[in-house]
Order: structure tokens, then sequence, then C-alpha cells
């Protein structure tokens, strides 16, 4: 299911899309450099005051806001994050999607774009020249909690692109999402991880929905449920 700007109700867009194939995977797993899964985790890594500026409003463009907020993690500066998602769409596997359309795309057609070009600072509104020390040199793909966590506390935040339960668009009490009935799948979207807490048993999760939607806790069952339905986790192992 690959809805992109939202349903009919109004409810927040969407747009990411699950690869045909999944040998990037298998290629480029995390555990195969990852270091030993640590007893405990209470860490959350600074986000830049970004959130108003990472808005993809009514477009189908998470995927390229979610890897920007990995990035801006990583490196601080505000990016393009529009320019990623159009990029991202030029290479990707589906010949539907292209630039200035509304349609999605996938994680990993991000991860090539940054690591094979790089990434657009903005800098007072104006997107600077692509740059490839804002990219990355290598990413790996992690398929459980315990990687994730892994990455958080060696200081590495997550792109999960995953099925977008109608339960997630209604932060509960706490703001916490994932917890009793789910409700349908509503489409795919890609959103960054960049806190894990083991007395929650959750990670924290920031959107590309601007300042109107919370922080949000995901339970760690829930979050090996959407990573073993279809999805796609990713980190920078290089830069």
């Amino acid at each position: 299911m690959n809805i992109t700007n939202g349903d009919r109700t109004g409810a927040p867009p969407l747009g990411r899309r699950a690869p045909a194939d999944w040998r990037h995977v298998e290629r480029y797993p995390y555990s195969a450099v990852a270091p030993e899964t640590v007893a405990t985790v209470e860490r959350a890594l600074p986000l830049p005051a970004f959130r108003r500026h990472y808005d993809q409003r009514r477009e189908g463009a998470c995927v390229g806001f979610s890897s920007s907020w990995m990035m801006s993690v990583l490196n601080r500066p505000l990016y393009d994050a529009r320019w990623l998602w159009s990029r991202a769409k030029e290479v990707d596997e589906w010949p539907s999607t292209n630039p200035g359309d509304d349609q999605g795309t996938s994680v990993r057609a991000a991860m090539d774009v940054l690591r094979d070009e790089g990434h657009c600072r903005l800098f007072r509104g104006l997107r600077q020249a692509v740059s490839l020390t804002d990219g990355i040199a290598a990413n790996r793909w992690a398929t459980t909690v315990d990687e994730v966590r892994t990455c958080i506390a060696n200081g590495t935040p997550v792109v999960l692109g995953c099925n977008w339960y109608s339960n997630f668009d209604r932060p509960g009490d706490g703001g916490w999402i994932g917890k009793g009935d789910l409700g349908a799948v509503r489409g795919g979207h890609a959103i960054c991880v960049y806190r894990a807490s083991d007395s929650r048993q959750a990670v924290r999760l920031v959107n590309s929905w601007g300042t109107a939607y919370p922080l949000v806790w995901l339970p760690y069952e829930v979050l090996q449920r959407l990573i073993d339905e279809d999805g796609e986790v990713t980190l920078v192992t290089d830069r």
C-alpha cells in the first residue's frame, strides 16, 4: 500500500514505498559491523531546532524529510528535504515516480543519493550547492530492536521506513503511539528514531509533520513488528 499525501479525511501525509527486493539488506547488514549489544540504553541524541522547517505539509515527501532529519542530527545543518525526495525519485526503481509529482519513494533510494551525490544545505531559505561532504560514505541495514538500541547508544540516529497504522495518527497520553489496537495500515511512512529508553521499552521518534505532531514514544515490541512487516531501518556507518 503506497498512500502518498494522506487520505480524503485529512489524515496526515505519508509517502514511503517498500522496495521490490531486499538484496541491499542481505548484502549490507548492520550485524556484520555492529558493536556488541549494549546492556542498558537510556540515550537521546540532540535534535536541532528544525521541527517547524521539517514539515512535508500535504506532500508525499517523508523519505526526504526523515533522511534529512538523520543528517541534521549527525551534522547539525538544516537540509533541503524536498531536493532529496525529488532526487530519490529519479534514481528509485519505479518509472512512475518523478520530480514534481507527489509520489513517494523508498528509504533505499534516498540513501543511494546521499552516498553518490551528498546533500544540499538550506541557508536563509536558499538551497546551497550539492556537497558530498554533507552526504554519507556508507550505510547499513538493521533488522532488530537490539540493533536499533545499539545504534542510538553509539550516537547514531536511524531512519525507519514502515507501515503506518491509523493508531499512530493520534498520540495518546504522554506522547505514546502503538498502544492498544493499531487499527488499519494507512500506508507507508518514513520517520527518524533519535532516542532509545530501556526503562520505557520504547524508542522516541521525530516526525516530518512540523510542530503540530509531537515527539512520540513507540514500544520496542511494535517497532520489531514494523521491521518484520517490510520495514527499512538504516543508519550511517561512515560519513
